[in-house]
């Protein structure tokens, strides 16, 4: 049976989830959640509609590796949703956060919608950056 690049690309971005579960919370975070959502972020700009008219011609590839770093990213979520990575119910809001945005992006990805997905991106990393000011180390 011959495989489609986005049938591979979900393929590994599903098999690298699995990966994931029983990581810490940082090792997941380094190893799974900053590469899929570096490149949400980046594809974000790239579709986004307010960036101008060439955000409507992002090629399928670029389309393929969103939905792909979304698959893995709403994978994850899942995984950190819940008092057993970290107590508390900030921890919650902002991992139940995480996984509905990942969704979002996840459905915007499968329809090629710009604009939806350069929200869900957007909102991403207002989530993302709320919960690092709580919970990661700042060096």
């Amino acid at each position: 049976m011959r495989r489609t690049p986005l049938a591979a690309l979900l393929s590994l971005a599903l098999a690298g989830t699995a990966l994931a579960a029983g990581m810490s919370v940082k090792d997941e975070m380094k190893t799974v959640v900053d590469p899929a959502t570096n490149t949400i972020f980046a594809v974000g700009g790239d579709v986004d509609p307010a960036n101008g008219p060439d955000a409507a011609k992002v090629p399928a590839s670029r389309w393929a590796e969103a939905l792909a770093a979304s698959t893995k990213l709403k994978a994850s979520a899942a995984d950190l949703v819940g008092p057993q990575k970290q107590p508390g119910d900030v921890w919650t809001k902002s991992a139940g956060d995480f996984a509905r945005l990942a969704a979002d992006a996840e459905k915007a990805a499968q329809k090629k919608d710009g604009a939806a997905f350069s929200k869900a991106a957007n909102d991403l990393g207002d989530t993302c950056t709320a919960c690092h000011s709580k919970y990661k180390k700042q060096s």
